[in-house]
């Protein structure tokens, strides 16, 4: 008993000295613990960094949009276009008046050879008869080959006109954030917004302007003007519908056909 008694002041000591431990931690762990996050105001981002993080993600960020065209008819108002045009009109009213040319120098020789018949041998006036068809056949391959090529011309001057375009037309995606440009016959609906027609043409006048010449051989484009924005000449592409033919173009074509009909050889 004497030896318990005498241990109950260490382990009373003992006791104290652990509870004050104990309390110091728990002060010390108060003292050294961080405050509340709403004692502690967030400071407020810099403007820069909210509008990042406010702003488009990169998804966001890519071009949607979509623009309608007609190229066409951006050809056919352009300050280029009205230059083809009076081109092709002038070149098929020279076409017409060589028509109307040979058609009379045909019919003159047909009606000379036919006051021949009768002063010529049989075989003599077949052999004349042979070739002055030959000749009007001749003509006629000639003169039809004469408009095909001038229709040729007006494709590949058409298609000059695209190709300098083009530059264009992606300067103008770029400003709407269009990621792609439909034919205007290729949309079933579309508000007149979205279609660049008339800027295009706009655009094409300031910066092409009236274009060169005809091109001489089709396909060719040696002609074609030195693009303003691309720097590379707009030669031919095989790009876009082929062109409606002017209406004195058509009349030219009504004309080679007359020399088609030129004076056969007379009868036999």
């Amino acid at each position: 008993m004497q030896r318990a008694s005498r241990f109950r002041p260490a382990l009373a000591l003992v006791a104290w000295a652990c509870l004050a431990a104990g309390a110091f931690a728990q002060d010390t762990v108060a003292d050294g613990a961080q405050p509340a996050e709403q004692d502690q105001p967030t400071p407020a981002p810099p403007e820069n960094q909210a509008s990042e993080t406010t702003g488009p993600t990169t998804d966001q960020a890519l071009p949607s949009g979509v623009l309608v065209l007609d190229v066409d008819h951006a050809y056919d108002i352009s300050a280029w276009g009205q230059r083809a045009q009076d081109d092709l009109q002038a070149a098929a009213r020279e076409i017409e008046a060589e028509n109307k040319r040979l058609e009379s120098q045909l019919t003159a020789e047909e009606q000379a050879l036919t006051a021949e018949r009768g002063t010529l041998a049989p075989d003599a006036f077949r052999k004349k008869a042979e070739a002055f068809d030959a000749r009007a056949q001749q003509i006629r391959r000639d003169r039809a080959e004469t408009v095909r090529e001038l229709s040729a011309r007006a494709d590949a001057d058409r298609n000059a006109f695209l190709q300098a375009a083009l530059p264009l037309v992606a300067q103008l995606m770029q400003e709407n954030r269009a990621a792609v440009v439909l034919y205007r016959g290729q949309a079933l609906l579309a508000i007149n917004s979205i279609d660049i027609t008339d800027r295009l043409a706009e655009r094409m006048d300031e910066t092409v302007g009236a274009g060169g010449p005809l091109p001489e051989e089709p396909g060719s484009g040696t002609t074609a003007p030195e693009d303003a924005v691309s720097g590379t000449n707009g030669g031919s592409a095989d790009a876009g519908e082929s062109p409606v033919a002017p209406a004195d173009d058509a009349s030219a074509g009504d004309d080679g056909d007359r020399a088609t009909d030129a004076p056969q050889a007379p009868a036999q």
